[in-house]
């Protein structure tokens, strides 16, 4: 009798114990989690004329400058097609409209816009091309740049709000980088 009792007191003390013992393992492992700063920047600033990447802006305005002539070509087709529809359209409206007229019309509406369309896509492929030849490198660079100034300043954890959108609600502004990140790489990096 005494031995079951001595069982049962031993079981009771395990089902009551073994709880106890789990909380304490659980503490004891949440004390070992490092604790991390946090920060963010807006890698939108990096593009931004006055204050942001100076080596970044240039890439930027060397693109813009290559592609104008391309650009202007483009609006000037954009042109072209607009006036067409606009002539199209006086031609259907007027009533005594010769469908002839109509279908050579809308024939040279649909060629132009065709040769837009064509135009358009390769020129997106030279913008894409050249954007990754002029930009792509110091983009490389800014991203090694950011993780060595994490490092550096012993941020765990480093957020860009440009890639977040709407995500995040509130944050302290003393952990705002990117001004001090832009002046950090602009010096270093001239």
């Amino acid at each position: 009798m005494k031995l079951t009792r001595l069982f049962s007191f031993v079981t009771l003390l395990s089902l009551v114990a073994a709880p106890l013992v789990a909380q304490t393992a659980t503490s004891a492992a949440a004390k070992e989690v490092p604790v991390s700063r946090v920060a963010w920047l807006d890698s939108r600033a990096f593009f931004q004329d006055d204050t942001g990447i100076k080596r970044l802006v240039r890439a930027v305005k060397e693109l813009e400058l290559e592609f104008s002539g391309t650009e202007s070509e483009l609006n000037l087709l954009r042109e072209k097609l607009r006036t067409i529809v606009g002539e199209l359209q006086k031609l259907q409206a007027g009533g005594e409209a010769n469908a002839q007229a109509v279908q050579d019309k809308q024939a040279e509406g649909i060629k132009l816009q065709q040769e837009l369309q064509g135009k358009q896509q390769q020129a997106q492929q030279a913008f894409t091309q050249a954007q990754q030849a002029k930009q792509g490198p110091v983009m490389a660079e800014i991203g090694k740049a950011i993780e060595a100034y994490a490092k550096d300043h012993d941020i765990g954890v480093l957020f860009d709000a440009a890639k977040m959108g709407e995500a995040i609600l509130y944050t302290k502004g003393e952990i705002d980088i990117t001004d001090a990140f832009i002046a950090s790489f602009n010096a270093a990096n001239p």
